[in-house]
């Protein structure tokens, strides 16, 4: 293996945010022309349904990379990597609301809000080099899979919290009265846009943790063990570093 390093790249989260209402024209045609103010409704709204789905794959493995290849797709200067990981969080929220009205008042409320969290594309690879040595390429390789289980343990871990952060907001926000039909469209996406907001907070924090946990593998003492532990083509019971701290990332390292 040289000195050649064993890096993950772990791409920032993106958010998406849909929002949509089904808006009677019986409630339409209560709507009068009177300015619009920031009511808060005098009866209260139904509770809104609030989920987070989790979605992820297996990673697709690819062991036809040579290093200079995996350098290439990695663009890192410096960075002559012999495996790489590569995966990617993306988040969506789909966000509906309601219109009620009483005979006095119109208000607006969530209905619904729906959190998609993915591990999109997860990938493994191993250069190409490796094929005709055993140790070296299952001591690549258990690195490699290791980054995939942090990325497993994160969203396992943040999903809860996402999910209580999103039901806060949900509840925060409320319901508003509308006065004019062109009021209820804006009302409704201020609401949802407050729950990005939280939600953003909180897939913030989930960032956060995963570059931490990555950053911490990817660790001079890991590059040092992954150089030398195949000194005697074996081995042997040799555990990527982080394993000692966080044994629960290593119970199998064997599969991704």
């Amino acid at each position: 293996m040289g000195r050649s390093a064993i890096t993950a790249a772990h791409q920032p989260v993106s958010i998406r945010l849909f929002l949509s209402a089904v808006l009677p024209l019986s409630l339409l045609a209560l709507l009068t022309a009177a300015p619009a103010e920031a009511q808060t409704c005098q009866s209260r709204a139904p509770a809104a349904t609030v989920s987070v789905k989790v979605d992820q794959s297996a990673p697709v493995i690819h062991e036809e990379r040579t290093y200079s290849e995996l350098t290439r797709l990695f663009k890192k200067p410096g960075t002559h990597p012999a495996g790489l990981y590569v995966g990617a969080f993306t988040v969506g929220q789909q966000s509906s609301y309601r219109v009620s009205g009483n005979g006095r008042e119109l208000c607006v409320s969530m209905e619904a809000v729906e959190v998609k969290i993915t591990l999109t594309d997860p990938k493994i690879y191993v250069g190409s080099e490796l094929a005709n040595d055993d140790c070296a390429r299952e001591s690549v390789w258990q690195h490699e899979v290791l980054h995939y289980r942090i990325d497993q343990d994160v969203l396992e871990r943040f999903t809860p919290a996402i999910q209580r952060t999103v039901e806060f907001a949900v509840k925060q926000s409320g319901s508003q009265v509308a006065k004019r039909e062109s009021d209820v469209e804006r009302i409704g996406e201020r609401m949802a846009r407050t729950v990005r907001q939280h939600l953003d907070r909180a897939v913030g924090d989930m960032q956060s943790e995963r570059d931490r946990l990555h950053d911490r593998h990817d660790s001079r003492d890991e590059y040092a063990r992954t150089g030398n532990v195949c000194a005697d083509g074996k081995l042997g019971n040799s555990k990527p570093v982080m394993c000692a701290s966080e044994p629960r990332l290593c119970t199998n390292l064997e599969q991704p």
